[in-house]
């Protein structure tokens, strides 16, 4: 195990001294100093080695790793482009990068309701979840966090810019360092983000706190002195006691939520003990218990019922001396070590993976690590249940998990979750239906991708547009995977509607003729399938409420069991004779049931055309139990084949049935 707890030396003119600092290191392999030594070094620029070593300075209090401290020393120096990742040794531009990608995302986007005004849920929600999605490394979380730190105490950006990034902190990446535990990072966070945002009524306290620093200071060190002595004499000799800081944040939260002013309370006194192990630290409790009055209402025994983020210590309050009330702190070393350090308690230090330190450290917990990460996504639910409490709702708005969404970003940054399947045509609706409208090409991370392209969470995604372009009728047809998404076939529909009636009979009778053939009688087809009239039908195929292909099951021969639509108080329609020349085959049913996912129907009618079979129709229907419903009409020139079919379908992942459903 390698300790790098230890601050960086530094040498007679500032700049730290790698070398010594890596001597007082034990257990480090000598291909690891080489690399730290170096990487150290190709960061010189100024601009970049500054923060740079502001950012491992805090990464050596969180004991992270040598990989980690070298990620944290390169990484402004990549983001600058003063350096390239490919000079950096592998695990160490991977974890830069890492973090990098997570920098383009803007959690608070300024221009938020011009982008998505019908959104219910908020930028924030959304970068928590691409945030999750992405972080499979526990440490690109808190680099971030570091990084965020460093960014704020050197900010020097224009005012607009420092108000978006302290408000990015205090609504997203202090709440996140909580629920990870590193309350050393959560503290730093609200502070300055407090100061940004608040710098009237932050230099009002910090004065107050400066003025009177030395009388309490005096006064927390005489209940030290006497709370240590009262363990002592009860024969707990082993005990620490600590006058405990308070932040200037947490004092203002305070004043607003007791609505008091400061006098009454950066005057509370409050004081840690660290005790060896459990049992001695309820022996404490007692004693303080029985020292001073307790106030009950301000106790909390998060050892017996620790916080949903691991958080273990006993918390109480007395009426302390001079009657005034002392805040009492009583936890293990390990427990103080995990709540300062949080996760990176768990992972502090170690330089062991694989043998190579490429990796973040793994035990015993490590899958139990990370299911804490992922735990993130019940405390957005938790949020929103109560945000949605507050407001009065009857319930908070559903949730989704990261699994079950697709977070993409707009080249600027702007964070937007599809469902799973949706692709470039389906963001551009997303982003606006002009977009959507205009949209003639998209790129994926900056190369060209077909609009029926699948997107895959994190991709950043820039839709190409033209004056001249517009929907394609294409995009309706299920079977070719443009669309997938309600929103986006809503808007394309609208769009052909109001293009008027005789277009798009015209536009249905071409894509009708072409699905069944130019020989059928459209008038009788149209009466079969339910349409008052030739033009109604021909009008639904234009503007795709209708698929042509859908039809075509409706052309069988006389006393088929082919699957019809019946006209609403209509007696049974004559049969429509096929298309001259079409062989007669035999047309049947299967009807397939699977859990409902994005992509199903694509990759079950894929399934059919591998076993060459001819696909006349598919629809597919979403239950409300997360079930879908497939049913398929298939035409098969031999009855043998049919095993092949169903055997090729039942291999698609989620089908859990593929039964017969000839009428």
């Amino acid at each position: 195990m390698v300790d790098f707890s230890a601050p960086l030396p530094r040498l007679p003119n500032g700049e730290p001294d790698v070398d010594m600092w890596l001597d007082r290191a034990s257990g480090l392999s000598s291909a690891k100093r080489r690399q730290a030594v170096a990487v150290f070094k190709m960061v010189s620029d100024p601009a970049a080695r500054t923060p740079g070593l502001m950012l491992v300075e805090q990464l050596l209090q969180l004991r992270l790793d040598i990989v980690a401290v070298m990620a944290g020393m390169a990484l402004f120096a990549v983001q600058q482009r003063r350096l390239e990742p490919d000079a950096l040794p592998p695990p160490v531009a991977a974890l830069v990068q890492a973090v990098l990608r997570l920098a383009a995302t803007n959690v608070l986007a300024l221009h938020d309701p011009a982008v998505l005004a019908s959104e219910s849920k908020s930028q924030a929600d959304n970068a928590r979840q691409l945030l999750l999605a992405l972080i499979d490394d526990p440490r690109v979380a808190v680099l971030k966090l570091a990084e965020r730190v460093v960014a704020l105490r050197r900010s020097q950006a224009d005012h607009a810019a420092r108000q978006l990034a302290a408000q990015e902190a205090m609504a997203f990446f202090a709440p996140l360092a909580g629920r990870l535990g590193i309350w050393q990072l959560k503290w730093a966070l609200e502070d300055l983000a407090f100061r940004h945002l608040y710098p009237a009524e932050y230099q009002d306290i910090a004065d107050n706190l400066d003025g009177r620093r030395e009388a309490r200071e005096r006064q927390v060190e005489a209940i030290r002195q006497d709370l240590a002595f009262r363990l002592t004499a009860a024969g707990i000799s082993d005990a620490e006691v600590q006058g405990r800081a308070k932040h200037i944040y947490s004092i203002w939260n305070k004043m607003s939520y007791k609505a008091v002013g400061i006098r009454d309370v950066y005057d509370v006194q409050a004081v840690r003990v660290l005790v060896p192990d459990v049992d001695t630290c309820y022996r404490v409790l007692g004693i303080v218990h029985r020292s001073w009055p307790p106030i009950s209402r301000e106790f909390d025994d998060y050892i017996a019922n620790p916080k949903a983020n691991g958080y273990r210590s006993i918390h109480t309050a007395v009426v302390g001396p001079a009657g005034k009330t002392l805040e009492v702190q009583i936890r293990t070393r390990t427990m103080h070590e995990e709540s300062e350090l949080g996760m990176c308690a768990h992972w502090a230090y170690k330089d062991e993976t694989n043998g190579t330190g490429d990796g973040p450290p793994a035990d015993a917990g490590g899958s139990q690590k990370i299911d804490w990460l992922r735990s993130l996504l019940e405390w957005q639910e938790e949020q929103r249940e109560v945000a949605g409490a507050a407001a009065g709702a009857a319930s908070a708005a559903p949730v989704f998990r990261g699994q079950d969404r697709v977070f993409v970003t707009t080249p600027q940054g702007h964070v937007l979750d599809l469902a799973p399947g949706a692709t470039p045509v389906d963001f551009a609706y997303r982003i606006h239906t002009e977009i959507g409208h205009r949209c003639r090409g998209a790129r994926i991370d900056g190369g060209q991708v077909p609009l029926n392209t699948r997107l895959n969470t994190g991709e950043c995604v820039e839709i190409e547009t033209a004056d001249n372009a517009a929907p394609q009728r294409e995009w309706l047809n299920p079977l070719l995977g443009y669309v997938t998404t309600a929103r986006a076939r809503s808007k394309i529909q609208s769009w052909f509607r109001d293009q008027g009636a005789a277009s798009n009979v015209e536009a249905g009778q071409t894509l009708l003729q072409a699905a069944v053939g130019a020989n059928v009688d459209l008038t009788q087809l149209a009466q079969r399938a339910g349409y008052r009239s030739r033009d109604a039908l021909l009008l639904a195929v234009g503007v795709g409420e209708q698929l042509a292909d859908d039809l075509a099951p409706l052309l069988a021969p006389p006393g088929s069991k082919a699957k019809q639509r019946q006209p609403a108080a209509a007696t049974t329609p004559p049969a429509i004779s096929p298309t001259a020349g079409q062989q007669a085959e035999r047309t049947l049913g299967l009807t397939v049931t699977g859990r409902d996912r994005g992509g199903l129907l694509r990759d079950v009618t894929a399934a059919v055309a591998g076993a060459d079979i001819s696909l006349l129709a598919a629809t597919a229907n979403a239950e409300p139990d997360a079930r879908a419903t497939i049913t398929l009409a298939l035409r098969l020139a031999e009855a043998d084949r049919l095993d092949e079919v169903v055997a090729a379908i039942a291999a698609v992942e989620g089908v859990a049935e593929v039964r017969r459903s000839d009428p």
